[in-house]
C-alpha cells in the first residue's frame, strides 16, 4: 500500500511535539484562527473557569465573614498628650520664657515610657483590672476549645490509667507542663493583656502622643486611655518632685554641717581675743601691716579655694542625684554650651524633617544623625571640660592658698613671733569668715529650692481627653471581608490559570491540525439523556450528532480523490475514546439511508459491537478466520431497525489471534468489500494491541479517534507516530464526545452550531 502524499512530503517521522505537513490537501484549506491580544486571551482563559473563580471568591468571602463574626469586637478610645511643655520656674524669668523643643528621639522615648510596665501596673491597680475577666484570663469562663481540650485530657488520662504500669511509667516525664502566666503570677499576665491592647504612636512630625486603648466596652476603653495619660503625667511630676527632694536633702545636710563649723569658728575667735586681750582696731607695726596684707590675700585665696571647692562639690553632688550635667549652673552660663545647644536643636530639627522624607539608611539621614551626634559629643566634651576646669580652678586656688600660706609662715618666722598672737587671731577670723560665706551661699540655695515641689509640673500636657466611642473600631469588618473576597478572587484566578496551563488534552480542532498536520474530519458532540447514540441517529436524524456523522462520512469519501474508500479502520490511542459507539452510530445512520454497510468487531480483547446491538458473540470473525469451509452468512447479524450488518468478534483463542494479521484477514476483507458499499472496522487501541498496525495496512483508510478534553497529547501523538511508521493511510482525525458549551469556551471564533430547521424537526417528531 502506498504511503499518503502528506506523509511522503514530510519524510521520516519526527519524534518532536508535532507532526506537520507542509502543504495540506485542498479540502483542508481552512483559514487560521485570528490571533487575540494577550489580555484578551487571558480573559478568555479565566472566563472558561469563571465558576471556579466565582466559587473561590464566594468561599473566601464567606470564610472572611465567618471569621469576622467569630472575632470579638473592641471599642477604641484615644487620648492625646503633647510632649515638651516647659516647666514653671518663678525664680528664673529666662527659664520661664525659654521654649522647650524636644527632638524625635526624646518624643519616642516618652512613648516608650507610656508603654512601660510600671505605668501599666499603676493603671491595673487604679482601674481594678485584677477583678476584670476581660483582662484577667483566670476569671474568664472556659471557652469551647478549652473545654474540648480538657475533655480530651481527661479521656487520655483515663486511657493511661488502664495501661500497664511499665507502659505508663514515663508518661509523667513526657506530659507537657501546664502553662505559667508571664512573670510567674496573675498580675503580670493582666499587665501583658493590658499592654497588648495599648497602642502609643506619634502623630506625624508633631510633639503629640496618641494613646489608643481597645476594650470590649466603650466606657472602659475611654477610662483606660485616660488612665494611661494621667498615670504618665503623674509619674513625670513624681520623678521631678523626687529629684527636688533629693537636692533639698543634700542642701539641708550641708547647711547643718556649715552652721556647726561657723559657730565653732566664731567661738574660737572670741575665746582667743578674750584670752590674750586682743581687740579690733589695735595698732600694729610695719611687719604687722605686711602680715595683715598677706593675711588679707591669704583670706581671699582661701575664699576662692572654698568657692571653687563648693562649686565642684555642688556639681558632683548634682551629678550623683541623677540631674544631668547640662543643668549645672556653671555649665548653663557657658556661652559655648549655649551655642552648641542651639546647634543641637537646629540639627535635630533638620534630622526630624529629613526622617519624614527619607529612610533610616539614606546618606542625608546618616549625615544628619552624625551631625547631631557630633554636636552632642562636643557638648559632653565641653561639659567635661567645664567640670575639669572646676577641678583645675579648685587645684589652682589650693596651690595659691598654699603659696600664700608658706609666705605668711616665712614672714611670721622673720618677725620672730612679735605679732604671733595677732596672726593666730587673724587665722581664726579667716576660718570663721570662710565658714560664714559658705553657709550664706548654701542657705541662699536652700531658700530658692524651698517650695519648688509645689511648682513642679510635668513636661507634657493632656490636650485631648478620650471619650467613649459610639461604635466598635476593631476589627475592620468591611475591610476584612473585602480583602477576603479579593484574596478569593486572586486565588481562583491562580487556580484557573494553573488548571488551564496543565491541561494536556486537545480542546480545539486547530490544535489537532497544528500538532498532527491532519484534517479534522468531524467533531462529534457528546449526547446526554436516556437515548443511546445508536438509537439517536434513527430517532433524531437531523440532530447535531447526526450532522457530525454525515460530515465524517463526507470527509472519508473526499479523503480519496479517485473513489470512495470501502474499508475504513477506526483506531484510537487508548481505551474509552468512543470508537465503538462512533462506528455503530455511523454504520446505522448510513444503512438507514439505503447503503449496504458491514461493521466488523476486530477488538478481540474487549468486543463491544455485540453489546451495543444486543446480539450474540458465540460465533463471528474468529470462526471465519480459523475455519475455511464455513460460509459468511451464518456469522453476520443484521440490525432490523436500520439494516446494518454486524460481524461480531467471536470467541478468539490463542491460535486464532494470529489469523487477525494474516493474509486470510486480507482475503476476507477483499471478499466482503465486493458485497458491501462500506466496511467499518472497530479495533483495539493502538497502544494496547500490536495487530492494529497490521490491520491499518489492510484497509484503504484509517480514521484516528481522539476524545475531546480527555486524551493526552503525548499519548495521542505516540500512537499516531506508530501508525505513520507502518505507512497507514490516515484520512484524518475524529474528535469525539465534544461538549458544545465547553468547546465555545476554548474555541474563540470556532463554534459547534446546534441548529435544526423547525419544519424538519416537526417532521421528525411526527414520524
Amino acid at each position: 500500500m502506498a504511503v499518503p502524499d502528506r506523509f511522503a512530503a514530510v519524510g521520516p517521522l519526527r519524534t518532536g511535539p508535532a507532526l506537520r505537513a507542509p502543504e495540506p490537501p485542498p479540502y483542508y484549506a481552512a483559514p487560521p484562527p485570528p490571533e487575540q491580544p494577550e489580555f484578551v486571551d487571558l480573559f478568555r482563559r479565566l472566563w472558561r473557569h469563571r465558576l471556579l473563580v466565582m466559587g473561590c471568591l464566594v468561599a473566601c468571602a464567606i470564610a472572611a465573614i465567618v471569621a469576622v463574626r467569630a472575632m470579638p469586637s473592641y471599642y477604641i478610645a484615644e487620648a492625646r498628650v503633647v510632649v515638651g511643655v516647659p516647666a514653671l520656674r518663678v525664680l528664673n524669668i529666662e527659664s520661664v520664657l525659654a521654649d522647650l523643643n524636644p527632638d524625635a528621639d526624646q518624643i519616642q522615648n516618652e512613648a516608650y515610657v507610656v508603654q512601660s510596665r510600671a505605668v501599666a501596673g499603676q493603671v491595673v491597680d487604679s482601674q481594678r483590672l485584677m477583678q476584670d475577666p476581660e483582662f484577667n484570663p483566670t476569671l474568664a469562663p472556659p471557652s469551647f476549645w478549652s473545654r474540648l481540650l480538657a475533655s480530651a485530657d481527661r479521656l487520655i488520662s483515663g486511657v493511661r490509667e488502664k495501661l500497664p504500669a511499665e507502659l505508663r511509667k514515663d508518661d509523667s516525664a513526657a506530659a507537657p507542663a501546664a502553662p505559667v502566666p508571664h512573670g510567674g503570677n496573675a498580675r503580670d499576665a493582666v499587665v501583658d493583656a493590658l499592654l497588648s491592647r495599648l497602642d502609643v504612636s506619634v502623630l506625624g512630625r508633631s510633639h503629640v502622643l496618641s494613646i489608643k486603648m481597645r476594650a470590649a466596652e466603650s466606657d472602659k476603653a475611654a477610662a483606660l486611655a485616660n488612665a494611661f495619660a494621667d498615670r504618665y503625667l503623674a509619674q513625670q511630676k513624681q520623678d521631678k518632685v523626687a529629684a527636688n527632694d533629693e537636692a533639698e536633702t543634700f542642701l539641708v545636710n550641708r547647711i547643718t554641717e556649715l552652721r556647726a563649723q561657723a559657730d565653732k569658728a566664731d567661738r574660737a575667735v572670741e575665746e582667743y581675743r578674750q584670752r590674750y586681750g586682743l581687740y579690733k582696731g589695735a595698732s600694729v607695726g610695719v611687719t604687722t601691716q605686711q602680715l595683715t596684707e598677706l593675711n588679707t590675700q591669704l583670706i581671699s585665696a582661701q575664699t576662692a579655694k572654698a568657692e571653687a571647692e563648693s562649686r565642684l562639690g555642688e556639681a558632683q553632688a548634682l551629678s550623683k542625684t541623677g540631674i544631668q550635667g547640662d543643668s549645672i549652673p556653671v555649665v548653663l552660663q557657658s556661652p559655648l554650651i549655649q551655642s552648641l545647644k542651639q546647634q543641637e536643636a537646629t540639627a535635630a530639627g533638620r534630622l526630624a524633617d529629613l526622617s519624614g522624607s527619607y529612610g533610616p539608611q539614606h546618606p542625608r539621614i546618616v549625615r544628619a544623625r552624625a551631625e547631631v551626634e557630633d554636636i552632642r559629643r562636643k557638648i559632653r566634651l565641653e561639659i567635661s571640660r567645664t567640670v575639669d576646669g572646676l577641678r583645675h580652678e579648685a587645684r589652682t586656688a589650693q596651690a595659691r592658698y598654699e603659696a600664700l600660706r608658706q609666705n605668711f609662715e616665712a614672714l611670721k618666722k622673720q618677725t620672730g613671733g612679735v605679732n604671733e598672737k595677732s596672726i593666730e587671731l587673724s587665722a581664726l577670723e579667716r576660718e570663721a569668715t570662710v565658714d560664714r560665706n559658705l553657709l550664706e551661699q548654701m542657705m541662699s540655695r536652700a531658700k530658692e529650692s524651698i517650695g519648688q515641689d509645689q511648682l513642679q509640673r510635668p513636661n507634657a500636657k493632656l490636650i485631648s481627653v478620650a471619650s467613649p466611642p459610639a461604635r466598635p473600631g476593631y476589627p475592620p469588618k468591611t475591610l476584612i471581608v473585602f480583602l477576603g473576597a479579593v484574596g478569593g478572587l486572586l486565588l481562583g484566578m491562580a487556580i484557573a490559570l494553573l488548571k488551564d496551563s496543565i491541561d494536556s488534552s486537545f480542546r480545539r480542532g486547530d490544535q489537532i491540525e497544528a500538532a498532527t498536520g491532519l484534517p479534522v474530519l468531524a467533531m462529534v458532540p457528546v449526547l446526554t439523556g436516556r437515548i443511546t447514540p445508536i438509537a439517536h441517529v434513527l430517532r433524531r436524524p437531523i440532530s447535531p450528532y447526526s450532522e457530525a456523522l454525515r460530515k465524517l462520512n463526507i470527509g472519508l469519501e473526499m479523503s480519496e480523490a479517485t473513489h470512495s474508500p470501502k474499508t475504513v479502520l477506526f483506531a484510537s490511542a487508548v481505551p474509552e475514546e468512543g470508537k465503538s459507539v462512533l462506528v455503530s452510530s455511523l454504520g446505522r445512520m448510513l444503512a438507514s439511508h439505503g447503503r449496504r454497510v458491514l461493521l466488523i468487531d476486530c477488538d478481540w480483547r474487549n468486543p463491544r459491537l455485540h453489546r451495543l446491538f444486543r446480539c450474540g458473540n458465540r460465533t463471528g470473525l474468529a470462526d471465519l478466520l480459523t475455519d475455511e469451509d464455513i460460509g459468511v452468512e451464518p456469522h453476520i447479524v443484521s440490525d432490523t431497525l436500520s439494516g446494518v450488518d454486524i460481524l461480531p468478534a467471536g470467541q478468539f483463542t490463542a491460535q486464532a489471534m494470529r489469523y487477525l494479521t494474516s493474509d486470510r484477514m486480507r482475503l476476507l476483507l477483499d471478499a466482503l468489500s465486493q458485497r458491501y458499499d462500506l466496511i467499518l472496522l472497530d479495533s483495539a487501541p493502538v497502544l494496547v494491541g500490536a495487530e492494529i498496525l497490521t490491520l491499518s495496512r489492510m484497509v484503504e483508510k484509517v480514521a484516528y479517534v481522539i476524545r475531546w478534553g480527555h486524551t493526552r497529547r503525548d499519548v495521542a501523538m505516540e500512537a499516531l507516530k506508530d501508525l505513520v511508521d507502518v505507512h497507514a493511510d490516515i484520512a484524518g482525525v475524529v474528535m469525539t464526545r465534544v461538549d458544545p458549551k465547553g468547546y465555545r469556551k476554548y474555541a474563540a471564533g470556532h463554534l459547534i452550531y446546534e441548529y435544526e430547521r423547525p419544519m424538519l424537526a416537526k417532521a421528525a417528531e411526527w414520524n
